[in-house]
């Protein structure tokens, strides 16, 4: 149960042989009737997660197309600390038109150049290892049972894709949109004594505490300015800084 939950909560694989602190709270609450799963063990649990979830995703999938609904297709590499992976999703609208999707694959792609023809390939087979068509030396199916792909506008992908019906994804379109417009004379200046304001009252507590008492006087919300490398939208914190 503990591994499991060590791969839901996203902790790291190793944390039962590297965290002190956790082995002692533990030997004091069990009395050394538990011990903390080894790293070996974690990795054991993750692969067997891992071999359950494909197992279901290519059971549902199967059910789909027996149905006669084709998924469609998304994917992006990401690139961190030296590890790079292609991450594929399949999703769909269901009987009552809501938007389902399930990881279809996640390719490691540290090895391999990042090119239009090993896309393309390496998406075919994770099609095909899914039950979504078929692809070997003698037959290719994959194209004829995607619906549609969504990407972003980098030219390998849009490139190796080009084989399927699809569009690029409207979501980075807007995101390079708004980018530009945050580079535009008259707007970067804006932003950039937002910034400004950020880095200030993240390392002023004289500044903080004047900002506190302003707010409390003002019936103000007691909240500070997001940083500036707040990653959940692309633009650096941009959005969320002009909303405070």
């Amino acid at each position: 149960m503990a591994t499991g939950d060590v791969c839901i909560a996203r902790r790291s694989l190793s944390i039962g042989e590297t965290d002190s602190e956790l082995r002692d709270i533990c030997d004091y609450i069990f009395q050394g009737g538990y011990t903390l799963p080894t790293y070996k063990l974690v990795v054991q649990k993750v692969l067997e997660l891992s071999a359950e979830g494909r197992e279901r995703t290519r059971d549902v999938l199967l059910a789909l197309l027996e149905e006669g609904i084709l998924p469609s297709i998304a994917g992006d590499t990401w690139s961190e600390g030296g590890i790079s992976l292609f991450g594929i999703i399949a999703y769909w609208l269901d009987a009552d038109f809501t938007l389902q999707q399930r990881l279809l694959a996640a390719v490691p792609f540290s090895d391999v150049r990042h090119t239009a023809a090993e896309i393309l390939v390496a998406t075919k087979k994770a099609c095909a290892a899914m039950g979504v068509g078929v692809f070997d030396d003698e037959k290719d199916t994959v194209c004829e049972f995607v619906h549609c792909t969504a990407s972003d506008s980098a030219s390998n992908i849009v490139s190796g894709w080009g084989a399927f019906d699809g569009h690029e994804c409207n979501r980075h379109l807007l995101a390079l949109c708004v980018l530009e417009f945050l580079k535009s004379h008259g707007v970067k200046e804006v932003f950039k004594s937002l910034r400004g304001m950020s880095s200030h009252f993240s390392h002023s507590i004289i500044g903080l505490k004047l900002l506190r008492t302003c707010q409390s006087k003002h019936d103000l919300p007691e909240t500070t300015p997001p940083k500036d490398n707040d990653t959940r939208t692309g633009w650096s914190g941009a959005y969320l800084q002009s909303a405070w």
